[in-house]
């Protein structure tokens, strides 16, 4: 995948083939996206919430729809994975980081409806957010993830083998390399 310099990441916008062929849309966030995400957090399992966010969080407030769906496309940056079954398009993912007080760092996190895990849209996602970071001159991914959420360390741990990682009793600290994660291929 090669991509070219976009300094307006609102327009991101890329197609993107699943494992099992499905084809499915990557792009940008957007604020008028606040109804599409409500849906897609109904359909989120409590586990999955659970894992996401480390407690088991509730419905969407408008603080949430705010900060998730409002983003600077710069030091905040955040892309779904749209699929279009039968002409409909429906949120199946979220990815997004947010740059960390130190300028070269930011946090990610993702998510992915249970219904369309397994199928390496949030592998897709942490590939894309990297190439928009590289070029925003952020060099490295932290992420907070729950000891037991073993799929997201496992794409972390697929995506830069020298990854950097600190356990505590309940988390792993993750710290990866955006470079590797842009060369990966799953």
């Amino acid at each position: 995948m090669v991509m070219t310099l976009n300094k307006n990441w609102c327009d991101y916008r890329q197609e993107a083939v699943l494992l099992n062929g499905q084809k499915i849309i990557i792009r940008a966030i957007r604020s008028e996206d606040r109804k599409a995400l409500v849906e897609f957090h109904k359909y989120l399992s409590d586990n999955t919430r659970f894992l996401r966010y480390q407690y088991l969080k509730g419905e969407l407030t408008e603080s949430d729809l705010m900060n998730f769906c409002d983003v600077d496309y710069n030091n905040t940056m955040a892309l779904v994975a749209e699929s279009v079954n039968e002409g409909r398009k429906g949120i199946i993912g979220v990815g997004r980081y947010y740059r960390l007080p130190e300028a070269q760092s930011a946090e990610v996190a993702f998510v992915v409806r249970d219904s369309e895990q397994r199928k390496g849209i949030g592998t897709l996602l942490l590939k894309h957010l990297a190439i928009i970071a590289w070029q925003q001159d952020i060099r490295f991914f932290v992420a907070e993830v729950l000891r037991v959420n073993g799929r997201m360390l496992s794409i972390f741990r697929k995506s830069d083998p020298d990854l950097k990682n600190e356990v505590d009793h309940t988390t792993c600290t993750v710290t990866l390399s955006v470079g590797d994660t842009i060369h990966w291929t799953p």
